[in-house]
């Protein structure tokens, strides 16, 4: 099974484990929106997303089954529309292109832990957001995993739909929820790139919003705002360039850590990483294994100055 403690993240996000102390946290709760989103914004625009990455848990009813990680990647596309891959819970599995905008395809296993797996999928009448470069639509589309004659994750507004016609309701449902989502962007100077998560099992949606601005005094400054209230305000960031800290989000401590070291100081394409992470409790430590063993939900935004 792959591990949870990676939640298929990219190296360069688990390698911040050893560039960010824990005695650098600080605690700061949300506050209302300033000044420093305005003007961030007013002159900002979207960066063009390359891909987004959702981890799921899915948790069968069957106690002798183990918990799957199941990740759906929708990836830009140059010769059409948007693409779907699907990785299964195996760690030796790679990642299957559905090229396909409609059909079913079965998984075999490779060993007897993990289950095969049939998938079904509809996307010729996916709608995406209008004023988003994203390639995860936002309607009119369903993507369903079964597996040992259980649903382990539907995906999508006609998902239940489907699953309906399907198998007539006489099928029973796995518990299963977001754990990660990983984006990766190229931004332009200025950009502005938002997401909307949640960062708990029945917690609010958020739209979370990560942006890199220049001050009229030519000082870059890095700022993440949850609902439009700022959360994290950092400046000089050729000094500052690597940091963690912790603010409150529906009174939980969310970690937000960021590494921008490849953006400034490496050749093309040039990487910049910023997480938020969910933590179980505020006493705990974001590296600790106990906390690695059942880690909360993760938000992970990967900019590029230039497509890799």
């Amino acid at each position: 099974m792959v591990s949870a403690s990676s939640l298929l993240l990219p190296s360069s996000v688990r390698d911040l484990a050893s560039c960010v102390s824990d005695g650098a946290v600080r605690v700061a709760c949300t506050t209302p929106a300033s000044t420093l989103v305005a003007a961030s914004t007013a002159g900002s625009s979207s960066p063009a997303t390359l891909s987004v990455a959702v981890t799921y848990r899915a948790t069968p009813l069957s106690p002798s089954s183990p918990p799957l990680l199941l990740r759906l990647t929708w990836s830009h596309s140059p010769l059409g529309p948007p693409t779907l891959s699907f990785a299964g819970p195996a760690a030796s599995s790679p990642a299957v292109l559905l090229r396909r905008r409609k059909g079913t395809r079965s998984l075999p296993s490779d060993d007897q832990q993990h289950p095969p797996l049939a998938l079904f999928w509809d996307l010729t009448a996916a709608k995406y957001a209008a004023a988003a470069s994203s390639p995860e639509p936002v309607s009119g589309f369903y993507f369903v995993a079964v597996a040992n004659a259980e649903v382990v994750l539907a995906v999508g507004d006609l998902a239940a739909e489907f699953v309906k016609a399907k198998f007539e309701g006489q099928i029973p449902k796995a518990r299963f929820l977001p754990v990660s989502r990983a984006d990766r962007v190229v931004a332009a100077p200025n950009a502005m790139h938002s997401a909307r998560v949640r960062f708990a099992e029945g917690a609010p949606e958020h739209e979370v919003s990560v942006g890199c601005s220049t001050t009229s005094g030519g000082s870059e400054e890095l700022w993440v705002s949850v609902d439009g209230k700022r959360a994290v305000h950092t400046r000089r960031l050729r000094w500052n360039f690597r940091g963690n800290q912790t603010v409150f989000v529906d009174g939980a401590p969310v970690d937000v850590l960021w590494d921008l070291h490849g953006w400034w100081f490496r050749e093309q394409p040039g990487c910049a990483v910023v997480m938020l992470r969910a933590r179980s409790a505020l006493e705990s430590r974001l590296w600790l294994e106990e906390e690695a063993a059942a880690p909360g939900f993760a938000l992970v935004v990967q900019a590029m100055k230039t497509p890799p």
